[in-house]
């Protein structure tokens, strides 16, 4: 049941931060985390992004928001979840925040929370789902491989902490997978 939940939350997040673009792998010393993803996450910030969930949620729903996250060719996924994370910063939100610490409290933890998240799907992720990737020869199937493949190599850089913190608090966290809808 987690691992399916993780992988549905990994779905919703790849949908957020990386489609189209099927080119090769980076190496982790190419893979440019925003540093915020890659500090450590503390109990106290995760509580206080689940308590600001429904807030975030429906702050953005009042703004219209839609994700406007999508991977440009030549772009890496991370630039698109750097867009995600900053177009959620619209007025309603801001003012919506303010009861929970506000912006420049939460903004840190999403990248925490959605590199994490990553993490943790990578790392579960079954060697037979790996393989049935890796058979998939249509143009999905190799663009699923190919994100798999970036996330393997760029999720090395997430703290160890993180992905257990999220893994945690995993039921908490659901709604991330629903923002703007």
């Amino acid at each position: 049941m987690r691992t399916t939940a993780l992988i549905t939350t990994f779905v919703a997040l790849t949908g957020l931060f990386c489609t189209g673009n099927t080119r090769q792998p980076a190496s982790a010393a190419t893979v440019k985390w925003p540093k915020e993803a890659t500090d450590t996450l503390t109990e106290d910030e995760l509580v206080q992004l689940v308590n600001a969930l429904p807030r975030l949620r429906a702050a953005l729903k009042a703004a219209s928001w839609t994700n406007p996250a999508t991977v440009k060719e030549g772009e890496s996924q991370i630039n698109t979840l750097n867009a995600l994370v900053e177009s959620m910063k619209v007025p309603a939100v801001v003012e919506s925040l303010k009861a929970v610490g506000g912006w420049a409290k939460l903004r840190p933890t999403l990248y925490k929370v959605f590199a994490a998240t990553a993490a943790l799907v990578i790392d579960r992720a079954s060697p037979e789902m790996i393989e049935r990737m890796k058979q998939d020869t249509t143009v999905a199937g190799k663009r699923s491989l190919a994100d798999y493949e970036f996330f393997k190599v760029a999720c090395t850089q997430i703290p160890e902490g993180n992905k257990q913190l999220v893994a945690r608090y995993q039921e908490q966290l659901q709604p991330l997978g629903s923002l703007g809808h």
